[in-house]
């Protein structure tokens, strides 16, 4: 496998507990009563859209709430411990790094500057690309034409359900890091629970 594609937030930055942090204020704000750890295992297993829907919440209003606090405390989240020695590996081995992300292009290279992981990855597609959000796969068939990346040596990386059927979609292999060791029915070419794990897999 040469060509990774990655999720960021929960993948590569353990950006969730910040997340969790500025939804649950939101949420609080619209009167919303709910459970910290409900709301963690809904949004991890489906998403922060599904959410909103689930509690028939205003999607834009909401999430420009939601977003407001989320930058106020961003500077708080950082790379799983094991994100750039993975990173590193995979590079070294030829392998190419790409991001497909919820967040904006810039708030996404931000942080990577900051931690100095910018110089692994080749280009990021997030919120304001134009593209329509995962599970749509196309997002990864716009890095996978762009790039000239054979779809045989092309996965995708995520902790989410929604990442895994946007690999499927594009016809790549998909690996799920279930982190949390979660419950999550996902139909995974690959299971993993530390980063460090895709290099033992893709020893050559």
């Amino acid at each position: 496998m040469k060509n990774f594609i990655w999720d960021f937030d929960g993948t590569l930055y353990d950006t969730y507990p910040v997340m969790m942090d500025a939804l649950m204020q939101a949420l609080q704000d619209f009167k919303v009563e709910a459970e910290r750890h409900q709301v963690y295992e809904m949004i991890k297993a489906e998403s922060i859209r599904y959410l909103i829907e689930q509690q028939n919440l205003p999607e834009d209003s909401f999430n420009r709430v939601f977003h407001q606090y989320e930058n106020q405390i961003l500077k708080d989240s950082f790379p799983f411990s094991d994100a750039k020695q993975t990173l590193e590996n995979l590079k070294l081995r030829g392998g190419r790094h790409f991001i497909v992300t919820h967040r904006t292009v810039e708030a996404t290279w931000k942080l990577l500057k900051r931690d100095f992981l910018d110089n692994l990855i080749e280009d990021i597609i997030g919120s304001d690309s134009g593209y329509p959000r995962k599970p749509d796969p196309t997002s990864l068939n716009a890095l996978i034409k762009n790039y000239g990346l054979d779809r045989k040596e092309t996965i995708m990386i995520g902790d989410r359900k929604l990442d895994i059927e946007a690999g499927e979609n594009a016809q790549i292999a998909t690996c799920f890091y279930n982190r949390d060791h979660l419950d999550t029915q996902v139909n995974a070419t690959y299971t993993i629970t530390h980063l460090k794990e895709i290099s033992s897999l893709f020893h050559q």
